[in-house]
């Protein structure tokens, strides 16, 4: 069992006027993992770490953007506007290794990557 996905309408309007990009969506897992995707040229992914969500990476978007980048900004599954399991899903999580990055990245297209922590 899942719980109700969180969209960008239930957020308040103080967090909504400094998140005003397209939310979109893949299903990841089993759950709707929401995902920021914009502008063009090579890409940049910004991930989060627990227990923030994209909104984190909301002033480097822009310029990035502005610097030639496509940059794609995931919630992982449980934060942000992404899905928030419930019940024995929620306390398993993914199997190590399948937090749905591979699978969202084939959603937009990328061929390689690497990820650098």
């Amino acid at each position: 069992m899942t719980g109700t996905p969180a969209g960008p309408q239930n957020l308040p309007d103080h967090i909504r006027s400094q998140w005003p990009f397209t939310p979109r969506f893949a299903r990841v897992n089993g759950c709707r993992m929401h995902y920021v995707d914009e502008g063009a040229g090579d890409p940049v992914v910004l991930l989060h770490g627990n227990p923030t969500w994209g909104f984190l990476y909301r002033e480097f978007i822009g310029p990035l953007v502005a610097a030639g980048h496509r940059v794609i900004v995931p919630d992982m599954i449980g934060f942000g506007l992404s899905e928030k399991p419930r019940g024995a899903r929620a306390a398993t999580g993914p199997a190590p290794g399948d937090d749905g990055l591979p699978r969202l990245g084939r959603a937009y297209g990328a061929r390689r990557g690497a990820v650098q922590s």
